[in-house]
């Protein structure tokens, strides 16, 4: 039976976006980033949009084989048809989390624009502001992390987190010493790793370095199916882990609980909508703290409906580094650090379809 909320079309898109100009990651050049978005519509003329970054998988070919599995459905039975979507059998499931997770954000999106709500008041508001979490670190040199965190801080920003390169101690050190050295009492820094290490001697000395210097977090020091050997690190540190930015289910996200003190959790990722409130309840229970990867305008939901998001995470748009955000339509207000609620109905991921599909080099519409 059809109904208003009934999804009647899907649109998958791949996107090949030009940075404005090239960054330097470590011994990285990013000249482009590679995006999956989709598009859902309901029977109502509500849409529903949801992004994904490529990261060399094949992200389109998931969500296009879950997509099929949301024509036709409602967001009344959004926990159905993510958990049909996933397959019958065990042996997809880590990939198709990638492909779900992209339409159960797009259908929570279009349910929320039919309703006239943003994501945050159908969550249950809490607050109504959160704090922001800058990221640097892209062709990072002492003087450029000094600058970066003293422009940072006097906008009011109270945590930065630096990138590092991992595998480079002197460098690493001269640009965390620079960052610490620029900061006022105010604002503190973490450190990314980007799983640059395997041991934990071979994670020590940066690690001991952070924490000398008073980083606030290490992230991911390893992948976060090393979770044992992270426990053994965090036990030599008082410094806090972040981990799980890729953990794809559940059972993933118990298993950081073992290390890491502040889980970072993914909606494009970890389930969707869905997947990301049971990541919270379990982080709740375990009492831990949660800092979502990327996706600012998405994830400010969670953090204004729950209070144990500490901070959301965002690439200002100034670095260049994250060209989707070209392609919004619409951006909360950041005042002083913080990003603030506001009534626009949604989840954050409307797009300008059209322009962003200059640049596609896939697309599949599916109709019912």
């Amino acid at each position: 039976m059809t109904t208003p909320y009934s999804v009647t079309e899907i649109e998958v898109m791949q996107a090949c976006v030009p940075l404005r100009e090239p960054v330097q990651l470590g011994a990285q050049t990013i000249e482009r980033r590679d995006y999956v978005v989709v598009r859902l519509d309901l029977e109502s003329g509500a849409q529903g949009y949801a992004i994904g970054y490529d990261r060399g998988l094949p992200l389109f070919d998931l969500a296009l084989v879950a997509g099929r599995h949301y024509l036709g459905t409602t967001p009344a039975l959004r926990n159905e048809t993510r958990r049909i979507a996933m397959g019958s059998t065990p042996a997809p499931r880590a990939a198709m989390t990638r492909g779900v997770s992209l339409f159960d954000v797009a259908l929570w999106d279009a349910w929320c624009q039919s309703l006239g709500l943003p994501l945050w008041a159908m969550l249950g508001g809490a607050r109504e502001a959160v704090p922001v979490m800058p990221v640097i670190g892209y062709g990072m040199t002492p003087d450029k992390a000094a600058s970066e965190a003293a422009e940072l801080s006097a906008q009011g920003f109270k945590t930065i987190k630096l990138m590092i390169d991992g595998r480079d101690y002197a460098t690493d050190e001269k640009v965390m010493e620079a960052l610490a050295g620029a900061l006022p009492e105010s604002c503190r820094f973490g450190i990314d790793a980007h799983w640059s290490w395997t041991t934990e001697a071979g994670a020590l000395p940066h690690c001991r370095l952070a924490e000398r210097l008073g980083a606030v977090f290490i992230e991911d020091p390893f992948a976060p199916s090393e979770w044992r050997v992270a426990k053994g690190l965090a036990a030599r540190l008082d410094t806090p882990l972040a981990m799980g930015e890729d953990v794809t289910d559940i059972n993933g996200f118990r298993d950081l609980t073992e290390a890491a003190s502040i889980l970072r959790v993914d909606a494009s990722v970890s389930g969707g909508i869905g997947g990301t409130l049971e990541a919270l309840a379990l982080a709740r229970a375990h009492g831990r703290s949660v800092i979502p990867h990327v996706f600012p305008f998405l994830h400010l939901h969670f953090a204004l409906a729950h209070p144990h998001v500490q901070a959301i995470e965002m690439i200002m748009p100034e670095v260049g580094a994250d060209p989707i955000d070209d392609f919004f339509l619409h951006r909360p207000a950041i005042e002083n650090g913080m990003m603030r609620a506001d009534e626009t109905p949604g989840a954050g991921l409307a797009v300008n379809w059209e322009d962003l599909a200059k640049f596609k080099t896939r697309h599949e519409r599916l109709m019912r």
